[in-house]
């Protein structure tokens, strides 16, 4: 069976400097090559859930680290990169309750989405932070 698609490479390129926030920007590509792994596979029946799972639990933890360090270093652009944050997570829930009925489409839906959100927010969004956070001792 021929591969859905290509799974995510981290690449430098994506690197905000920061090894706690590089990190967990790579367990998101993980976690987005789980899902076309498991489309891949024919596996979505049993891994659906658990994808969805680790994708609510990232925006979770992630996003508090980030937000604290907005928030400890009075970073300038606060406000516009917690509205993005806020409009990812309302995106998948609207995809969730889209394709509830639709597990394939569901999965599609949200790979397309994840890839192209990860990538422009990592290579735009974060990378205006980077600079300031790295003033203030993060490394």
């Amino acid at each position: 069976m021929e591969k859905t698609k290509p799974k995510l490479e981290w690449d430098k390129k994506y690197s905000v400097d920061i090894m706690e926030i590089d990190n967990q920007h790579k367990r998101m590509f993980a976690t987005i090559n789980e899902l076309i792994g498991a489309i891949d596979d024919n596996t979505l029946k049993e891994n659906l859930d658990g994808v969805i799972n680790q994708l609510y639990q990232y925006k979770k933890y992630h996003f508090a680290v980030e937000e604290k360090y907005f928030k400890e270093f009075n970073y300038e652009e606060t406000g516009e990169h917690i509205a993005e944050h806020k409009m990812f997570g309302e995106r998948i829930d609207a995809i969730r309750k889209e394709f509830a009925g639709d597990s394939l489409k569901l999965a599609f839906e949200l790979v397309d989405y994840l890839e192209d959100w990860l990538i422009e927010h990592i290579m735009t969004v974060d990378q205006k932070y980077k600079e300031c956070f790295k003033s203030h001792g993060l490394k």
